[in-house]
């Protein structure tokens, strides 16, 4: 077994290496499905669940085999190590393994859900750094005027000097907006195994509203318990618990230290369980209040931007008869710039949020 064990695990540094090697050679430019795609393709982690895997059926396999090969019973204890042996352990590396096997399917599911987030915080930095440099482009125009005004006389130098503060603050805004943005293209770049020195990458699709779909939260809570892994974890070590009590009561009563540990156990496993589910399912229905709450920031969000592109409708119209200053329209115009920022950030934070609650179960 441990020969086994050795021989696989010499590999993983090689193989490691070459898929680092294929990771850096694919293009930065794709969309955030292809990007899972390559992710899953090229996860590091698949590979040592892979190994993990296999080692784990080499451990079945020889528990298998020492259950058909039982020594001559003596003892009581013996009689019950033998019990455990052949009927127990069994079934904790069959357990094993399935949780292996499992654990692969939810480290690549985390792995996709780490790259949705990472893309979409991505593209949420792009919008911001726009939203930025539009009104820092405002304040430009703006102090163009003001300054025209001060050579006429018809402000004071401080008046200047309080758009030229606001321009160099927002000219400071948009500098944290592009260190957002590179720090959203590093970490993008970390989870697909990329050189963090190379270019830049390309997020193909839009910061879209993921679509609102009824959820019956009591089947939600079901599904989640039914596919979790740890609880499965949970259940499987109960079963080897019951089983081991089945076995100590042939051969103790209670007041035996051998029959009074193994009670604990099975006790202390039904209630670890137990615990799982509870903990599980306030997960679920906080993660499911979370989305209705973001459902909710996203329409009124909506319906901010709206009331305010209307102003900016009413605003150009009062501009083009000359009822309302050049400034008045600029104003307006940054007014929509925020609202429509804000409504990118409920977007996102109404799509993680669900895309984490969708993990939760399905």
């Amino acid at each position: 077994m441990k020969k086994k064990l050795s021989i696989l695990f010499l590999t993983l540094p090689v193989v490691l290496t070459l898929t680092t090697v294929m990771a850096v050679e694919k293009g930065l430019k794709n969309s955030i499905n292809g990007f899972q795609k390559y992710a899953v393709e090229n996860s590091k982690q698949a590979v040592i669940d892979d190994l993990q895997i296999k080692a784990l059926e080499s451990a079945l396999e020889d528990a298998k085999h020492d259950a058909n090969f039982q020594p001559v019973p003596g003892t009581k204890i013996d009689m019950l190590n033998n019990g455990i042996k052949k009927e127990v352990a069994p079934m904790e590396a069959e357990a094993n393994l399935e949780y292996a096997k499992r654990s692969k399917e939810e480290n690549i599911k985390k792995l996709k859900l780490d790259i949705y987030k990472a893309a979409l915080k991505k593209l949420l930095a792009e919008k911001q750094l726009e939203t930025e440099a539009s009104k820092l482009k405002i304040l430009e125009e703006k102090y163009s005027i003001f300054e025209a005004r001060y050579k006429e006389g018809k402000i004071t130098e401080n008046d200047l000097n309080d758009v030229k503060y606001a321009m160099d603050t927002k000219e400071i805004d948009k500098n944290k907006a592009e260190n957002n943005l590179e720090i959203a293209n590093l970490e993008l770049k970390r989870l697909l195994s990329f050189q963090l020195d190379g270019e830049e990458i390309v997020v193909e699709d839009k910061l879209d509203l993921d679509e609102w779909r009824p959820i019956d939260i009591e089947e939600a809570v079901k599904k989640a318990i039914e596919n979790n892994i740890e609880i499965y974890k949970k259940t499987e070590a109960l079963k080897a618990r019951e089983k081991t009590m089945e076995i100590t009561e042939k051969y103790y009563k209670e007041g035996n230290f051998s029959y009074d540990d193994n009670k604990v156990n099975l006790e202390t496993a039904r209630i670890d369980l137990e615990d799982a589910k509870i903990n599980l399912e306030v997960e679920v229905r906080n993660k499911y209040n979370d989305l209705l709450t973001a459902k909710d920031n996203l329409e009124l969000a909506t319906q901010w931007q709206r009331i305010q592109d209307k102003k900016l409708e009413i605003a150009q119209a009062k501009y083009d008869q000359g009822l309302i200053s050049r400034e008045a329209l600029l104003e307006q115009k940054e007014k929509c710039l925020d609202a429509e920022y804000q409504r990118y950030v409920s977007i996102h934070d109404y799509n993680i949020i669900k895309a984490e609650f969708d993990a939760l179960y399905k």
